[in-house]
Formats: C-alpha cells, sequence, structure tokens
C-alpha cells in the first residue's frame, strides 16, 4: 500500500516512514501541508497520515482540500497529534479526517490502524467496482428496453386513436405499460375500440400486448365480430400467460350507420355511456372474467347492444384511475368519478378534465398503477372513404373468375359468422382491395337479412328507442342460439369484365319472406338507415325472387374506382 506521511516533524516522521516500511508499504514523505498537498495528487496514495500542526498550511486545511477535491475514489485521513483536547480531537473528523493518533505513536497501534484501513479500503474499491458494474448492465438493461419498447410500439400500435371523435390519456408507472389501448375502422366503416389492462405493470404486464394487438388489429380487418375476436384472444392468453396474469378488458364497436353500439366488459371498472342530450349516464358493467382465466371451452362473449348517435359518448377506465390515492390513502373512487362526470358531462373533453381533477385529488402522490382513460364521442362515417389500393397488382390474380358457395343450416348459424371467410376470398383478388368496404356492407347487409329478418323473422320496428336495440339484439342472441333448423345459402359468382370485373351475390333464406317494394319505399325509418335501401345505392343491381326469400345483388367495379 502507498502511504503518504505529512508531518513537519522529521524525527517523528522518519520513526513512522521506519514501522511502515517494515510492514511491506511504500511511503512517501512530507514536510509541510502544501507539500502534502501536492504529493497527494502527486502519488496518489491509498492512506494519509496526517500531522494538525505545521507550517504555511496546517492538518486542518489539507484535509479540507483532499476531501473537496472529490477523487473517484475513498481515501482515509488518520490525524497525528499530541492535541488532548475533545474540540480539536472533534475537528479532525469535522473536516475530513477518518481517525486520529496521539503522539508519540504506538507502533502496535499503528500496524493495527493500517491493517484495519486497509480492509476497509478493498471493501470500498470492491462496491465501487460491482456498482460500476451494476451501471454499466443497468445502461445496457435501460437501452434493450427501449429497443424493445420501438419494437412493442410497432406492434402494439394505436390505429386511428388519432381521430378527432377520440381523446385519451395514458400514463404508464414505467417504460412498458401494462394498459392497452387500440382502435381500427372495420371494413364496412364505423370504429372499434378497445382498452386492456394486463395485470401488474411494467414489462411482465406488456407481454401480453403483443398477441393481443395482432389479433385486434388481424381480425377487425377482416371484419370479425366481437365474439370472434375475444374468443381468439382469450384462448391465446389462457395458453401464453402465466398464472395469476390476466387481461381485463372494454371492448366496443360503433356502427354509425344503424347508429348503435356493442359494447362487452369482461372484468374492468364499468364503463360509462353518455346522454349529452337527455343528460343520462347509463353504466356498463362487467359481465365476464378477465381474459386468460376461463379455458377455451368454456369461454362466452354475450356483448350488449346500445343506441349510440351524435348526442352520445363513451367513457372507458382502467383500474389504475380509480384506485388512484391521495396523500392520506383515500382511493378517488367511482361514486366521486360518477359524481364528476354528471357535473361535467358537457365538457367537449372529459378526459383531459378528469386527468385534471385525479391529480388535484391525489397532489402528486407517488403513481401506483398504470392510469388510462378512453373517451368517444360519434365518428364520422368511413364508408365513402377508400382503402389504400396497392398498385403493384394490375394484372388479374386471386378469385377474380370464381363461384363461391356456402350453405349454413340449424345451429351452424349461430355458432359460425361467414362474413370474415367470404370478404377474404373475394379479396383474394387484390384489384378489389380499395372495394373492401363497400364489399363487406354488400355482404354483412345480405347475409345479416336473410338471417335476421327472414330465418328468425325480426321485425326492425323493433329497434326504435333504446330499449328497443337492447331488445331487438337480445331477441336476436336467443333465436340464434335456439336455432335446430332454417338455412341461409349463400352464392357469390365473379366474372371478368374487360375493364374489371361484375360480383353477383345470391342469399336465399328459409323465412317466410317480406314485401321487398314496401321495404323500399319504407327507406331508413325501416331499416334505421341500413338494410335494402343502402343495397341499393351500393349496387348496379338489386333484385328479388320467391316472395322475398331471394335477394341478388349486382356489383360492378373497376379496377381504379374510388369509393
Amino acid at each position: 500500500m502507498k502511504i503518504l506521511i505529512a508531518d513537519d516533524n522529521k524525527v517523528e516522521r522518519l520513526i513512522l516512514c521506519k514501522v511502515l516500511e517494515q510492514e511491506g508499504h511504500e511511503v512517501v514523505q512530507a514536510g509541510t501541508g502544501q507539500q502534502a498537498i501536492d504529493y497527494f495528487f502527486e502519488h496518489s496514495p491509498a492512506l494519509v497520515f496526517l500531522d494538525v500542526l505545521m507550517p504555511d498550511k496546517d492538518g486542518y486545511e489539507v484535509a479540507s482540500v483532499i476531501k473537496e477535491s472529490k477523487q473517484v475514489r475513498w481515501v482515509p485521513i488518520i490525524f497525528l497529534t499530541s492535541l488532548t483536547d475533545v474540540y480539536d480531537l472533534a475537528k479532525c473528523i469535522d473536516c475530513g479526517g477518518d481517525d486520529f493518533v496521539s503522539k508519540p505513536i504506538n507502533k502496535v497501534i499503528i500496524k493495527a490502524k493500517v491493517n484495519a484501513f486497509s480492509r476497509i479500503s478493498n471493501l470500498y474499491e470492491t462496491i465501487e467496482a460491482q456498482k460500476s458494474e451494476i451501471q454499466f448492465h443497468n445502461e445496457h438493461l435501460i437501452q434493450e428496453q427501449e429497443a424493445a419498447k420501438k419494437i412493442f410500439n410497432n406492434i402494439a400500435h394505436r390505429g386511428c386513436l388519432a381521430a378527432e371523435n377520440i381523446h385519451y390519456h395514458l400514463s404508464p408507472m414505467s417504460i412498458f405499460n401494462g394498459d392497452l389501448m387500440l382502435a381500427a375502422e372495420p371494413p364496412m366503416g364505423g370504429m372499434r375500440l378497445m382498452l386492456a389492462d394486463f395485470t401488474g405493470h411494467g414489462l411482465p404486464a406488456a407481454i401480453g400486448a403483443m398477441p393481443t394487438s395482432e389479433i385486434f388489429y388481424g381480425m377487425t380487418k377482416k371484419g370479425f365480430a366481437i365474439r370472434d375476436v375475444m374468443t381468439e384472444m382469450n384462448m391465446r392468453l389462457h395458453s401464453v400467460l402465466p398464472r395469476g396474469v390476466f387481461c381485463c378488458v372494454v371492448i366496443a364497436d360503433i356502427d354509425t350507420l344503424e347508429e348503435r353500439i356493442t359494447i362487452w366488459n369482461a372484468g374492468a371498472p364499468q364503463a360509462y355511456l353518455l346522454d349529452l342530450e337527455k343528460g343520462d349516464i347509463e353504466m356498463v358493467q362487467s359481465c365476464h372474467l378477465p381474459l386468460g382465466v376461463q379455458s377455451p371451452q368454456r369461454f362466452k362473449v354475450e356483448p350488449s347492444v346500445f343506441r349510440f348517435t351524435k348526442h352520445h359518448k363513451l367513457l372507458a377506465v382502467t383500474d389504475g384511475i380509480i384506485e388512484s390515492t391521495n396523500e392520506q390513502g383515500d382511493m378517488y373512487g367511482e361514486e366521486r368519478m360518477l359524481a364528476y362526470i354528471k357535473d361535467n358531462l358537457q365538457k367537449d373533453n372529459l378526459c383531459d378534465a378528469l386527468v385534471e381533477q385525479i391529480v388535484e385529488y391525489t397532489n402528486d402522490a407517488e403513481q401506483g398503477d398504470d392510469l388510462s382513460l378512453l373517451e368517444v364521442a360519434f365518428p364520422h362515417h368511413h364508408l365513402l372513404h377508400p382503402d389504400a389500393e396497392d398498385s403493384s397488382f394490375h394484372a388479374q390474380t386471386g378469385t377474380l373468375d370464381s363461384n363461391i358457395r356456402l350453405r349454413l343450416r340449424g345451429k351452424s348459424l349461430g355458432r359460425f359468422d361467414p362474413i370474415p371467410m367470404l370478404l377474404q376470398t373475394l379479396l383474394e383478388c387484390r384489384e378489389l382491395n380499395s372495394h373492401r368496404s363497400r364489399l363487406f356492407t354488400i355482404v354483412s347487409e345480405l347475409y345479416n337479412n336473410a338471417l335476421e329478418h327472414g330465418v328468425l323473422g325480426l321485425d326492425s320496428s323493433i329497434k326504435s328507442g333504446s330499449e328497443g336495440f337492447a331488445k331487438y339484439y337480445q331477441m336476436r342472441t336467443e333465436g340464434v342460439m335456439g336455432l335446430t333448423d332454417g338455412f341461409v345459402e349463400v352464392s357469390i359468382d365473379h366474372k371478368p369484365l374487360k375493364d374489371g370485373g361484375e360480383l353477383v351475390f345470391d342469399f336465399k333464406d328459409s323465412g317466410s319472406g317480406f314485401n321487398f317494394e314496401k321495404v323500399l319505399e319504407a327507406g331508413s325509418k325501416t331499416y334505421s338507415g341500413r338494410g335494402l335501401p343502402l343495397l341499393k345505392s351500393l349496387c348496379e343491381k338489386l333484385e328479388h325472387f320467391d316472395e322475398g326469400r331471394h335477394i341478388r345483388a349486382t356489383y360492378r367495379w373497376r379496377p381504379h374506382d374510388e369509393e
């Protein structure tokens, strides 16, 4: 060990030097305070013996300079003193000293103190090395997390959350977010939104977000219903998530044509349907266990349907909002939030107002969970907005010259949705990508008309009023689940023409038929803006046969048509 001795008494300095050299230490000697400072920075000793009383600079000044130099390593200072006053001895420690030895020196004491401080120095160096290693690995981990976060954000992107009718707030506790907020436009237009909350927060909670996002966007783009999306999502999460990790979710489909919203809540706090015109608030409670808890065999999805117009809003939150606490540990709670919503129902941006109110309530108390809040107003109609066409496809491809046939009977009508399969098959013809929305509308309207008004015999007039909406779709759910006979037969014939092609859709059902002309005359009053009048506006020809049990729609398309 290299040791610096600073003492103006040459005899005492040499005696101490001899003692230390006999123990195998390398010694540097200084006779003045300034010389001690210079030698300290020149030789970088591991330990300093410092006399209190020296010319030019005393030991107190030297110790202060050494300690204030902010050396990377710790260098202990032992004062050599003949002083006996307790205040003088205390000053040795106060100015930066670590110990003191009384003169005349004792060989045994000196040896013991050097060995003790050597052990402390080695321990300090070990801690510093470990600290540097930890810092290196921590910086490396942060870099990896930042890179992973970029990949995660690209996969779990937020779709059309930037739409004008949406306000949202996401406040994660760490780099990764256990809350997931997704929005997409289905092929038929309108909007699908999902607010999910995985158990915990940080990276473990965010792992499930990637398969969840993949399923949400992939199946929404293909036109799958909420029931199919949630069933697939639960099956995937049930297989990949560890025990005790699950996903609470609120998912909603807004149908702008029929002015309705379909909502399913699984384990999340209650969502709020706000009627700005009447001032009413309807709560949508959780009706199911979170995703990933139940096995696929036991999993069922039964969403609720409500009226949703330009006078309505949907508000959904995660439990991090509800469970935010103030400095006294009191939770914000659902009652306080509901009272605030009632008092501020007409605010244009209720989301930001609620966040400000929660911040004021918690008074910047430490955040205990990811905080997410989603506010959605009635969206504009997206049906007339074309999908981007891939300019690399101009030749006739896929299913351009084909015929698709499908006949669903009895129980299959209630357990299988053929619309995504039919649409996906049609879109194997790449030229039809820019016609996706119209094709989805035509197929879904024809199929739903055949099933609901044909096989089940439901009357659209039931939908009048918000209670009628719920009743109609409850009757539909009960009807399809109870089906044991009946059928819907589909035939789609796709023929190439000189410029584009022609699609002929034939839908037949086992119902009792209906008055085709009367329905067209009634228009949107009967079909709430959809149904046959909508089909007639989209198709080149709309025909009926067999007293309304057979509908044929002809759609003519060109490669560069814009919807």
